[in-house]
């Protein structure tokens, strides 16, 4: 995932850390590959791997096709 000048830009609106209380904390497990591009992604955009996978998953949710088609029937 390279993210790009205008998507940094977008950062604190798309991918922020819930304020509210409602938010919920899930504990995943990475293959050590996985680990390290999140790390690398992470890197180079200046941001947190928190920042990467929350983002990561607002984009697999806003899709026209999500991985599993939940609740789109």
């Amino acid at each position: 995932m390279q993210i790009d000048a205008t998507t940094k830009a977008a950062m604190p609106s798309t991918a922020t850390a819930p304020d509210d209380k409602s938010a919920h904390r899930l504990s995943v497990s990475l293959s050590a590959e996985q680990y390290r591009e999140l790390n690398e992604i992470a890197r180079k955009n200046r941001v947190s791997v928190a920042w990467v996978v929350r983002e990561a998953i607002d984009r697999l949710l806003k899709e026209d096709m999500p991985l599993l088609h939940v609740g789109k029937e």
